[in-house]
This record gives C-alpha cells, sequence and structure tokens, in this order.
C-alpha cells in the first residue's frame, strides 16, 4: 500500500533515485521557503535536481505536456488535463488530473536530455502507479453515498475544532495519489482491485452499482483501503492533543462512512513549498499502531 503524506514523491523517488527535495538556487534562494498552508498553491513545488531542468521545463511545457496526455489516453483511454509540469532530476514529472468520472489526480514523468538541452518523447510512469491511482477513483465512484457523507464529517470536524484543509490549488499542484480532496487521500493494497479497473477502462460504461458489486466480493476490503485523514492548523499554535483525540473518537462512531483503515494526522501551518509536505511533526494516529477500521 502506498504511505506517505499525498505520496506525490513515490514516482520520483523511485524512478529518479531519491526522496529529497530542494529549492532552485541563484534568486530563487531570495523567495520563501515555507509557508502558512491557507497561502499554499504549489509556488515553488520542485523535485530533487529540478534546479538543474528548470529551464529547459520551462520553455518546453506546453510540448512536455503533450507529451503527457498523448501517452495516457493512448495507453488509459481517458481524459486528463494537466495541472504542473514540475522540473525533476533528468525529466519533468506532469501532474494530470481526469476531466470526468472516475475523479483522479496522478502524475507521469517525461525524459529530458540535460546535455543536449532537450525534451524527449519518453513518457514514463512507475509500475503499477497509475493504476492504484485510477482503483481509488473507482472505490470513491462505487461508493459515492458513503464519500459525500464523509466529506460532511470531515468537513464539519474540521470547522468545529478550528483546522484546515489544503487549498484546492495545492492539491491539484503537488498531489498524484489517486482519489484525494484538500481534507483526505487513499492508499490502495497493490494490485486489490488491478482486476476492477482493467474491466472499467475496457468498459467505461459500466454503472456505479456494478462497481460497488465487484468491490464488495473482495474479501477484508476493509483492511486493502487506506484512508488517511490530513488537516492542518489556522496559525503557528501547535495542534491540540485534546482535539485531535475527539476527531479520532468521532471517526470511530461515526456511520455511514466508506468501509476502510483511517489514520487521522494534524500538522502544524506551515508548509515546505519545495516538497508540498508540512514542516514538523503531526498530531494523532500511527500507522499500524492505532488505525481505525470501519
Amino acid at each position: 500500500m502506498k504511505k506517505g503524506v499525498f505520496l506525490v514523491g513515490i514516482v520520483v523517488c523511485l524512478i529518479l533515485g531519491g526522496c529529497s527535495f530542494m529549492d532552485a538556487k541563484s534568486n530563487d534562494e531570495k523567495t520563501k521557503k515555507e509557508v502558512a498552508v491557507q497561502d499554499y498553491v504549489g509556488q515553488g513545488f520542485i523535485f530533487i535536481d529540478g534546479d538543474k531542468t528548470k529551464e529547459i521545463v520551462t520553455e518546453n511545457k506546453d510540448t512536455i505536456s503533450q507529451y503527457a496526455i498523448d501517452y495516457f489516453t493512448e495507453k488509459y483511454k481517458m481524459d486528463v488535463k494537466v495541472n504542473n509540469v514540475v522540473p525533476a532530476r533528468n525529466a519533468s514529472v506532469v501532474m494530470l488530473q481526469s476531466k470526468q468520472e472516475p475523479k483522479f489526480n496522478t502524475s507521469v514523468i517525461v525524459s529530458v536530455d540535460t546535455h543536449k538541452k532537450k525534451v524527449l518523447d519518453t513518457v514514463t510512469s512507475e509500475k503499477g502507479n497509475v493504476e492504484e491511482d485510477i482503483q481509488t477513483a473507482l472505490y470513491a465512484m462505487a461508493y459515492e453515498k458513503e464519500f459525500a457523507n464523509l466529506d460532511d464529517f470531515v468537513k464539519n470536524m474540521s470547522e468545529k475544532y478550528g483546522f484546515i484543509g489544503l487549498t484546492d490549488e495545492a492539491v491539484n499542484k503537488t498531489r498524484s495519489s489517486g482519489y484525494v480532496t484538500k481534507y483526505y487521500y487513499l492508499n490502495i493494497l497493490t494490485d486489490f482491485a488491478t482486476d476492477i479497473s482493467q474491466l472499467y477502462i475496457s468498459n467505461p460504461h459500466m454503472t456505479k452499482e456494478s462497481l460497488k458489486q465487484l468491490f464488495e466480493k473482495k474479501e477484508n476490503l476493509q483492511n486493502q483501503i487506506g484512508i488517511v485523514i490530513e488537516l492542518y492548523t489556522k496559525d503557528d499554535t501547535p495542534a491540540d492533543k485534546n482535539k485531535v483525540n475527539e476527531i479520532i473518537e468521532s471517526l470511530k462512531g461515526a456511520k455511514g462512512l466508506p468501509r476502510g483503515t483511517y489514520s487521522v494526522l494534524v500538522n502544524g501551518n506551515l508548509i515546505d513549498v519545495a516538497s508540498g509536505h508540512a514542516i514538523g511533526d503531526s498530531v494523532g494516529t500511527s500507522i499500524a499502531v492505532d488505525e481505525i477500521t470501519k
């Protein structure tokens, strides 16, 4: 199952050889390296060694975008739009979003030749990554009513206890983890629903009820789907552990939510602009320790 904060770095970590992030140098060093979450819209987002390809990527953004769209359309038969083109080591990472249901965010990688200073028409994605992203979207599509209940629950809890989520712009420009909202994202066990996604791609007119019936046939469904609720404080005040615990207790008793294994994380207010990750420790549940299974 994919782990991490929205997992946008997974593809690049595996393919490009590292999980570190860095700001561009020279003039960009004068820009802010951290910002309040409510002001973060993806500015400064960059992958490791992206400063070495930034100029090439910027100059060829339209070409890179078209390569990514063509690759996705041909391979997955789905219409997507480009939300961001991010410089990376010997490549650019193209952040994509589906134009219609199933709704998901994902990414592909377009190679860059830094010696010849040109973009290559080589497009790849980490094995199984896009497929998992589509599977999470199909799950949300199949359990539409339950996810609407989850949306209401998280929004109400956030307002009640004074927490916030990411901006919509930050989600679209920096997150590529399948079905994702400003308040939560999904993980899915690798290959858990490959048969369902393949069937849907070959028959995109499947009804939501048909999809739900396919998921219902899966054993231990609740243990195969991870739902990570991730919130942030409104200011530089640390997250109140008591408030977070009250959200966790409310979640345990909530009815009508999607089946899955839930985590609750509340971060501070600051975001590292280069990585898109929260700065500092979070308060909440611990993975594989006290997650909530529903």
